[in-house]
């Protein structure tokens, strides 16, 4: 902080998020650049995501049957599209049961393999590390806990919704 003040260093991106998480009507513009207002004004009106208690594996891509249980604010993850309950073991220890996990939406011809996804097929949903399939078209679900759950393979075109993990919050 001491080179921050004296203009020997910039501040992180991940300095400006802390500090927007923890105080949101500062400007995470202007602590990276220095330009516009130092407080948001008034009128900003912070996005909103909507939590479900739910299992994010029951809840999938079908929002729609369902109540919303609460609607939370998370500054640092403006283009969440929901969040829910991990109830399943599948994932763990990378995502612990009963964590909430948050999602944003994406095409499912642009995941980043390697990442955590809610895929919502038109058999099953789950929530898994995505990789390249064996062959075109499609992709591998592989569970974090290997022992307990097994590999799939399933095809890009049963896939009706894909959805990139953005947090994970638990209580530890």
């Amino acid at each position: 902080l001491y080179q921050i003040k004296k203009g020997n260093n910039g501040i992180s991106k991940e300095l400006a998020n802390l500090i927007t998480a923890k105080y949101p009507t500062v400007n995470k513009a202007w602590l990276l650049t220095g330009e516009g207002s130092t407080f948001l004004d008034s009128n900003h009106k912070m996005k909103l995501t909507p939590f479900y208690s739910l299992d994010i594996e029951t809840l999938g891509g079908s929002r729609a049957r369902h109540q919303i249980t609460s609607m939370i604010s998370l500054p640092m993850f403006e283009g969440s599209e929901f969040a829910a309950l991990s109830l399943s073991a599948a994932m763990a220890p990378a995502i612990p049961q009963g964590a909430i996990v948050v999602v944003g939406s994406c095409d499912k011809d642009c995941f980043i393999p390697g990442n955590d996804y809610l895929v919502a097929g038109k058999k099953k949903t789950v929530l898994r590390t995505v990789r390249n399939g064996s062959r075109e078209g499609t992709i591998r679900l592989i569970p974090a806990n290997r022992t307990d759950f097994d590999e799939m393979e399933v095809e890009l075109r049963e896939i009706d919704h894909l959805y990139q993990v953005l947090a994970v919050i638990t209580s530890k």
